[in-house]
C-alpha cells in the first residue's frame, strides 16, 4: 500500500521537473540555432556544412562553388525576396512549370479551334487574378525571365495568322487594331493593367499573314513596335512529318527571309504545323535556304501540358509542350496549380538569380544558368508533392 502510493507520486514530481528541462533545453537550442541561422541570412553568410552538400548533390564543384549557392531558411524572410519565406503561396520556385498557352483564332463564338472573343477577356482576366504575367516567348528560350516577385511568367501563343488575330479598322483616318481582334483585347487589358504585360508571339504562314495581302508589313510592324513577336510557322503551313531535310529547310527559311525583307526582323521560335514532328529534327533548329540561314532557339508542339523551366534539365527546346487555349484545358491546369503551388514557377524578381526549392539541385541544368547565381530554399517538413492531371496527346489539330 505505502509503495504503490508513493511511487505515482515521485513519477509525477519525476514527470513535471523532467518536462522543465526540456522545455529549457528547447529554448536554448532554438534560440541558438535561429539566431545564426537569422544572422546568417542578413550578412549573407552560408549554413555551415549544408552548402557543401548541396553542391555534391547538384554537381556544383571548383574554386567558385560558393559564389553560386546560398540557402535561406524557411522560416525567416529573404530581403530580396520581400516575402515571408513560409507563405505557400509565394516561395519562389524557378524550376516550376511554365504555362505557354495555344490560341489559334478568335471568334464571336466558341468552336474546336477558337475561342470566343468574351471567353478570350475572361482568360486574360483569370490569368491576372492568378498572378500571372505576361513574357516574350524569347525571352523563356534565353531564359531571360524579369518578372515582379511572387508572380509567374505565362507565354501566349497564336499559330495560323487568322484575321481574328489580327484586324485593322479605321479610326479618325488612321488604321488601328479592332477591339474585338485578339490584339485589340490584349492591348485593351494592357491598359487597363499595365503590369499585367501585352507580350505575345504570333505564329505566321504565307503568302496573307493574317487575311490582308497588302497590310502584312505594316501589321508586322505593329506587333514588333507594340513589345510582340513574330514566330515561324513555316511558308505555306506544310505537314513536316514525312518532309526530306531540305524541304524543311525551305519551309523553314522562306518564311524566315520573307520576315526579314518585310520588317528587318529575325525570326527565333517555329510552331509545328498540325503538330506533325519530322523524322529531319536537325533542320528544325537551324538551317540554310537561298543562301539565308535561319534558327530557331525553341519549336512548340500542339499540346498538351505546361512547359518545364528553362533552367531545369528537362527543358527540351526541340520539343516544348504547350496548352491548348480551350475551356477545358485552362480550367484543368490553372485549377492544378491553385491546388500544388509550388509545382508553377515563381519568380524571386531578380533576373540575376536562379531560386530553387531545396532537394531540386539535381535538377538544375546547368549550361543554362551560366552567370547567374543559384539560390536554394529550405523547404518545410510538411510539405508534399502532388502528381500532375494525365495529359494524352491531341488527335489532331487545325489546318488554316
Amino acid at each position: 500500500m505505502a509503495l504503490g502510493s508513493i511511487a505515482p507520486w515521485n513519477l509525477l514530481r519525476f514527470s513535471r521537473r523532467a518536462k522543465v528541462a526540456c522545455s529549457v533545453a528547447f529554448v536554448f537550442l532554438a534560440t541558438t540555432l535561429l539566431g545564426s541561422g537569422a544572422h546568417s541570412a542578413r550578412t549573407g553568410e552560408r549554413a555551415p556544412g549544408a552548402e557543401q552538400s548541396a553542391q555534391r548533390s547538384a554537381g556544383i564543384a571548383g574554386n567558385h562553388s560558393g559564389e553560386n549557392l546560398r540557402f535561406y531558411r524557411c522560416s525567416l524572410a529573404d530581403p530580396g525576396y520581400k516575402r515571408a519565406s513560409d507563405d505557400r503561396k509565394c516561395i519562389p520556385n524557378e524550376l516550376g512549370k511554365i504555362m505557354i498557352v495555344m490560341y489559334h483564332d478568335i471568334q464571336s463564338e466558341e468552336k474546336e479551334w477558337a475561342r470566343s472573343r468574351e471567353n478570350f477577356r475572361k482568360d486574360l482576366e483569370r490569368f491576372y487574378r492568378q498572378g500571372f504575367v505576361l513574357i516574350k516567348l524569347s525571352s523563356y528560350l534565353r531564359g531571360e525571365i524579369s518578372v515582379p516577385a511572387g508572380k509567374t511568367p505565362l507565354v501566349l501563343t497564336f499559330d495560323d495568322a487568322t484575321p481574328g488575330q489580327f484586324r485593322f479598322v479605321e479610326k479618325d483616318g488612321k488604321l488601328v487594331p479592332d477591339p474585338d481582334c485578339a490584339v485589340g483585347i490584349l492591348l485593351d487589358f494592357y491598359r487597363k493593367h499595365p503590369d499585367f504585360g501585352c507580350a505575345a508571339t504570333f505564329f505566321i504562314d504565307f503568302p496573307a499573314p493574317f487575311g490582308v495581302p497588302s497590310q502584312v508589313e505594316p501589321k508586322l510592324r505593329f506587333l514588333l513596335e507594340n513589345g510582340m513577336e513574330i514566330g515561324n510557322h513555316t511558308y505555306n503551313h506544310r505537314n513536316l512529318r514525312n518532309s526530306t531535310a531540305e524541304e524543311i529547310a525551305e519551309e523553314i527559311g522562306k518564311l524566315a527571309a520573307a520576315v526579314k525583307n518585310i520588317c528587318g526582323y529575325e525570326v527565333c521560335s517555329l510552331a509545328l504545323p498540325f503538330g506533325a514532328y519530322p523524322q529531319h529534327k536537325e533542320a528544325l533548329a537551324s538551317g540554310v535556304w537561298e543562301g539565308v540561314e535561319y534558327q530557331n532557339l525553341g519549336v512548340l508542339l500542339v499540346g498538351a501540358e505546361p512547359a518545364p523551366s528553362p533552367f531545369s534539365r528537362h527543358f527540351r527546346p526541340l520539343a516544348i509542350p504547350r496548352i491548348r487555349g480551350s475551356e477545358e484545358e485552362l480550367s484543368k491546369w490553372l485549377g492544378y496549380f491553385q491546388r500544388n503551388p509550388r509545382a508553377r514557377f515563381v519568380s524571386d524578381g531578380n533576373p540575376d538569380t536562379i531560386t530553387i526549392i531545396q532537394g531540386d539541385e539535381g535538377n538544375v541544368e546547368r549550361d543554362r544558368t551560366s552567370g547567374k547565381r543559384i539560390v536554394v530554399y529550405r523547404r518545410n517538413t510538411g510539405d508534399s508533392k502532388a502528381a500532375s492531371p494525365c495529359t494524352s496527346p491531341l488527335s489532331g489539330s487545325p489546318g488554316h
